[in-house]
């Protein structure tokens, strides 16, 4: 036998990631349960239980007001087409992946902003085709709890070496934004009292030069190493002894890039306001 749902509970794809951790963590009393699908369930706790699944295989779940998907987009997209699952509300992270790599010198990366795009596109689909009211947030880098990898990636590398290369053309303005943002964000679309359709980009609360956002996260994660500015013909010379290691085209391509969005749009329509990028020791933590 199937076991019963209330209406009012929170479907929830990506609960055991670090946005759902997030998530777990911002829930106030008076929340409807949350109900997560995870390829492995944790012991069930107040206002959460687990069913046992993944993304985009057919996953059995029970009829709920609201579905909120925190893990890949176009698995998730996937799924929603062959469920027949038709919430009053979907709330979907997907990335401004879909802008940003869009014209990345890299193929593997103009792949993944097309696929991003397509699954955007189908699952807004979907969802018009059943009534549900689907809002799109697109997060910008996502960093925090320790399980990012992007910040904690620099944080590990100047831990290493005891110094952070980088080309002194490194200065792309950047917008990170942490997990427990995100999920604060997913929250208040979760929480409106009427859904807020649309698709929105999600970006931090301060907008800063790439190298100045990785030397707070060398001060607050690695403060015995450095940031070392480097001629770019120099920097690209390192590079290549590193061969395969070293990071992609996209990658460095994008260092001096501008990669930044505007946040009124999501801003006024949650209600939500970011912080600015302030990291602590305690948000890189050693492994």
């Amino acid at each position: 036998m199937e076991r019963a749902y209330k209406q009012e509970c929170w479907l929830v794809f990506g609960l055991s990631g670090m946005v759902g951790e997030g998530l777990r963590a911002g829930r106030v009393p008076g929340d409807p349960p949350l109900l997560g699908v995870s390829r492995h369930p944790q012991a069930p706790a107040s206002g959460l239980e687990w069913l046992e699944g993944e993304l985009p295989a057919r996953v059995r779940v029970p009829a709920t007001s609201a579905i909120a998907s925190l893990g890949p987009l176009d698995a998730f997209a996937a799924w929603f087409e062959s469920s027949g699952a038709a919430p009053a509300r979907v709330v979907a992270l997907g990335s401004t992946s879909v802008h940003g790599k869009a014209g990345s010198p890299d193929p593997a990366e103009r792949e993944l902003a097309a696929r991003l795009r397509e699954a955007e596109q189908r699952l807004a689909a979907a969802c018009a085709a059943r009534g549900s009211a689907l809002t799109l947030l697109r997060p910008t880098l996502v960093w925090g709890r320790g399980r990012d990898r992007n910040l904690s990636r620099l944080v590990a590398l100047a831990r290493r070496w005891r110094v952070l290369p980088l080309p002194a053309t490194a200065r792309g303005l950047r917008q990170p934004i942490h997990a427990d943002e995100v999920a604060a964000a997913v929250l208040a679309a979760l929480r409106a009292t009427l859904p807020v359709p649309g698709a929105f980009d999600l970006p931090g609360g301060e907008t800063l030069p790439y190298d100045e956002m990785a030397a707070r996260c060398l001060r607050a994660g690695a403060p015995r190493a450095r940031l070392l500015r480097l001629p770019a013909p120099l920097f690209r010379a390192g590079l290549a002894l590193l061969g395969r290691r070293g990071p992609g085209a996209g990658v460095l391509a994008r260092l001096d890039q501008d990669l930044a969005y505007d946040p009124a749009p999501v801003q006024a329509a949650l209600g939500w306001r970011p912080g600015p990028f302030r990291p602590l020791p305690g948000d890189f933590p050693w492994q």
